[in-house]
């Protein structure tokens, strides 16, 4: 074996040691994380693990709940869009109620009621994203890893609704007027429950989504500071590595110039 190599292994070794230990803080540097491999800190890195595979959890959850919140929030608007027409529909009801009324006064009440019907027909029948909004079916969704959130159904297919919008229901006679009045006055007292269940489901999801955001946030805390690079502490290994491998490169070389001149005195 070469004298020489054999005498400057060591030096070697120690040169390569703190090069990667300079290399390894400069990459935490640059990716922000101080878990680059299993080896850097294997228990560390299995809680991390588990933690991002939560936090993309609450991450799916807090879109379902986005999504649920946009699904009551538009069930709201064609509800308060509704309680207006029914509204106005109450209000030519009444008119239609005075005997003074020509026939052509009338029947214009009669065509502008007609065509709030159809406007009313056509809002129990609106959808959102492909879902019925009306037909008073329940939904639920995954509000977090842990838990289900249910969307009370709303129907606007009950019989008091359906009063509002029969053929029969009219203001030809003020006698006709009366009776419409009486089914749109039933009809507005169950849509104003509706709004209040769709105003308690709007409260409700509010409150899981500032829960999920809480519990998301003290996760996202707890992950960075198990895997977040320590900047100073960081910074400061790798002064220490660098000014390490420089004296090493000098050791080394050192060695190698008294290796060869003992050699060349031996020859």
């Amino acid at each position: 074996m070469n004298p020489v190599v054999s005498q400057t292994d060591p030096f070697v070794n120690q040169l390569n040691w703190h090069t990667n230990q300079s290399t390894k803080a400069l990459e935490q540097l640059a990716g922000g994380t101080r878990l680059l491999a299993p080896q850097d800190d294997a228990a560390g890195l299995a809680v991390a693990t588990k933690i991002e595979a939560q936090l993309r959890q609450f991450d799916a959850a807090a879109r379902n709940l986005a999504n649920a919140t946009s699904f009551a929030q538009t069930q709201d608007g064609y509800l308060k869009s509704a309680q207006d027409t029914l509204n106005r529909m109450g209000e030519l009801a009444i008119r239609a109620q005075d005997a003074t009324l020509s026939p052509d006064q009338r029947a214009l009440f009669q065509t502008e009621f007609q065509a709030l019907k159809d406007t009313f027909n056509t809002t129990r029948t609106a959808e959102y994203n492909g879902q019925t909004l009306f037909d008073g079916t329940s939904l639920t969704v995954a509000s977090s890893p842990d838990d289900l959130t249910r969307l009370p159904g709303v129907d606007l297919f009950t019989a008091e609704q359906n009063a509002v919008t029969a053929q029969a229901t009219r203001l030809d006679t003020p006698a006709q007027a009366q009776a419409a009045l009486r089914e749109i006055l039933t009809a507005s007292d169950q849509l104003a429950t509706n709004r209040a269940t769709t105003g308690s489901t709007l409260a409700e999801l509010e409150s899981a989504s500032t829960r999920l955001t809480a519990q998301a946030e003290s996760i996202t805390a707890a992950f960075s500071r198990l895997s977040d690079t320590d900047v100073a502490t960081t910074l400061s290994n790798l002064a220490r590595e660098t000014t390490l491998a420089q004296n090493s490169i000098f050791a080394l070389r050192q060695n190698i110039l008294s290796s060869s001149h003992i050699i060349d005195l031996l020859g």
